[in-house]
């Protein structure tokens, strides 16, 4: 039987990613003699750390991107509901992300971060059972979790890592903090591209859409195991109580939770933040309906039923070429020069998201104009691969700007713009044009927003936070 659009898509990208994953393999039998790298201490525990958040991180997400491919085609085919209500599930999702940005992000701060992982592995279990029922009740209560859920996956983790990563002064090492949010991208889209292809097949196995998302609470339970095994615990709002023992009164972190608000660079990274991921999330929306409707167009009662998970898997694969081009864009070996746009054939991290904005733009005018399948196909291809490009770009920004003490606070205030326009967009967007010009405006936006991070200052309070973090350890 000849192959597929995706099935062949799928055997072009899946060797390219792993050509380029492997370059440095592949060419070193080939290459000159190298200098001996110089491996530090910190370089070791740099290593260490990078496995430690990967194990976790990796397993989180290969939950997420099981249930991912056939949240819409479960709730419009398999459960047979609406336009109409399958719209109001979705927008449910991100009222409730919307609503517990704030408290979540207090909460994971005050808490401590690590509580807050664990917290989002269950009750991401339990919205993922949810859908194995038909009841609209029980399926609105499992999108009220699931934005909770949103919330935490988006803002925790991250911070998490961030504040591990600035406790144990790893940006001594020769690991740069870009180094990661580009290693993480890289390889969660490579466990999306294993998750996409393993839901396909227990969809064909079970029969059922429902499946992957029964596989995908045993995934969450073996993260919840691995974090109470292997992580420590970190908070932002412990400053508080070294405030209130030193001074005998309570003195809130609101001044420094302020300060960062009044930082212009976190609103144009707002308002990029909106643009870009808001019509991320609205593509994941509209992307199973409208590939299957084209092919149908083409090709009229052939009864051929889209691959959801090959062609996701398609998409994450372009996804990884979008972070290996970052990682290799902003890579230096001289490590004062890894945020200096003028140094040899390096790239700031500030222009790659400029670029990613406003190429992405371009991928969405292919769509708003195409007609066929392997037109839309191309254009969302290319949508993934800049995508691949913002993510890292993006986290590296804000784990550059935002300080420790209160970061999954405030990225959990970054993130309400995002779920409102999502909201808003879903039920008034009907065609690619009008992102295109919204993700237009965002790549405008950033360009002459801030200048490269090195340029300027992280931020003021950061210093003072890290010697009260340590005073507050010593104690």
């Amino acid at each position: 039987m000849a192959l597929d659009l995706y099935s062949t898509g799928l055997l072009v990208l899946v060797p390219l990613a792993t050509l380029v994953v492997g370059q440095r393999v592949f060419l070193r039998p080939f290459c000159g003699a190298r200098q001996e790298k110089v491996t530090t201490l910190q370089d070791i525990d740099a290593d260490a750390f990078r496995k430690t958040f990967l194990r976790v991180y990796l397993v989180v997400m290969g939950s997420e991107w099981l249930q991912g491919p056939y949240m819409y085609s479960l709730l419009r085919d398999e459960k047979a509901l609406d336009e109409r209500t399958v719209a109001i599930l979705y927008v449910t999702t991100y009222v409730s992300a919307a609503a517990s940005a704030f408290f979540t992000g207090y909460l994971a701060d005050k808490v401590g971060r690590r509580a807050a992982c664990l917290a989002y592995c269950a009750i991401h279990s339990l919205a993922s059972v949810s859908v194995s029922f038909d009841a609209v009740e029980i399926l609105i209560a499992g999108r009220v979790l699931g934005g909770i859920c949103l919330n935490l996956l988006w803002t925790v983790f991250e911070s998490w890592m961030v504040s591990e990563y600035n406790a144990r002064a790893l940006e001594q090492s020769s690991f740069p903090l870009s180094a990661m949010f580009g290693i993480m991208t890289k390889y969660n889209c490579m466990t999306a591209i294993i998750a996409g292809v393993l839901s396909h097949c227990i969809v064909l196995v079970a029969g059922s859409k429902a499946t992957p998302f029964t596989v995908g609470v045993a995934f969450d339970m073996c993260a919840a195991l691995l974090m109470l095994w292997t992580w420590n615990e970190n908070r932002g709002a412990i400053m508080n109580s070294c405030m209130e023992s030193r001074d005998g009164d309570i003195q809130s972190s609101s001044p420094q939770t302020t300060a960062v608000l009044k930082d212009a660079r976190i609103w144009v990274l707002s308002f990029a933040s909106c643009c870009f991921e808001g019509t991320i999330f609205i593509f994941t929306f509209f992307w199973p309906g409208t590939l299957q409707r084209a092919h149908d167009k083409e090709y009229p009662g052939d009864g051929y039923a889209t691959p959801y998970g090959v062609v996701f898997a398609n998409l994450m694969a372009a996804m990884v070429l979008g972070a290996l081009l970052f990682n290799l864009l902003t890579r230096s070996k001289n490590p004062a020069e890894r945020d200096d746009a003028a140094s040899s054939g390096v790239k700031s991290p500030t222009s790659l998201l400029g670029m990613a904005l406003s190429v992405s733009a371009f991928s969405f005018l292919i769509a708003a104009a195409s007609g066929s399948e392997l037109q839309f196909f191309l254009s969302f291809l290319l949508l993934e691969l800049c995508n691949g490009v913002y993510v890292p770009s993006m986290a590296y920004h804000r784990g550059t700007i935002v300080g420790d003490s209160g970061r999954a606070l405030i990225y959990g205030l970054m993130n309400i713009p995002l779920f409102v326009f999502v909201i808003a967009a879903i039920y008034t967007t009907s065609n690619g044009a009008t992102l295109a010009v919204v993700l237009g405006l965002g790549g405008v936006a950033v360009r002459p927003g801030f200048r490269p991070i090195s340029a300027r200052s992280s931020d003021n309070v950061e210093p003072k936070d890290k010697e009260t973090l340590t005073s507050c350890d010593s104690e």
